[in-house]
């Protein structure tokens, strides 16, 4: 197998991926490797929003203008985390700079997708 392209996407496009994977797969009455079923069983269970909710999501945060990463954001869409404790664990081996008031912003516009 070879590596096209190397970039963070949502848990969404993960299991589209894989569900499109999945189905060639039975066409060719081939098997998917362990690690892909076991991503495939992970992205179903996790992924909670559509792939429209998510990008909708994903350009709010980065409307905040609080300088969030590409990789940060989609961490932030997977996880949907509920309260500042739980946005500071997201980031707890990172560096991160927000206050208070900068999380709740942040957990408002998740809230919008619950």
């Amino acid at each position: 197998m070879e590596i096209i392209d190397d970039k963070y996407i949502p848990l969404v496009d993960v299991r589209k991926i894989l569900e499109k994977k999945e189905k060639e797969y039975q066409t060719e009455e081939k098997e998917m490797l362990y690690e892909q079923k076991r991503a495939l069983e992970h992205a179903r269970r996790a992924s909670k929003l559509t792939s429209k909710e998510v990008n909708e999501m994903k350009q709010k945060l980065a409307e905040l203008d609080l300088g969030l990463s590409e990789e940060q954001l989609i961490k932030i869409c997977n996880i949907l985390p509920e309260t500042v404790d739980d946005i500071r664990a997201v980031f707890a081996k990172e560096r991160f700079k927000y206050n208070e008031e900068e999380i709740k912003k942040i957990i408002d516009v998740l809230d919008q997708y619950r």
